[in-house]
């Protein structure tokens, strides 16, 4: 279950600092169940980030495989670099 600890450490590991609210926004813009938008608001993002507001249960399912593929390209990366 998406927690706001967890929502928070996926921001962080997605854009490694503390203006991840801005860019998860807008990635969640191009997911969004009801069809893409420029982005969520924000301030929603936020507020889910300080459990001020349940978090939708569209997002924990998006961002689990977001990390997964992000953590595939960069081992990828790793071993162009390495040459194997």
């Amino acid at each position: 279950m998406l927690t706001a600890d967890l929502l928070r450490q996926a921001g962080e590991a997605l854009y490694g600092s503390e203006e991840w609210r801005h860019s998860m926004a807008r990635l969640l813009g191009e997911h969004h169940p009801e069809g893409p938008r420029e982005s969520v608001d924000p301030r929603r993002v936020a507020r889910w980030a300080t459990g001020q507001r349940e978090i939708p249960p569209w997002v924990g399912p998006l961002l689990a495989r977001l990390l997964r593929e992000r953590a595939a390209d960069a081992s990828q990366i790793a071993r162009d670099i390495e040459g194997t």
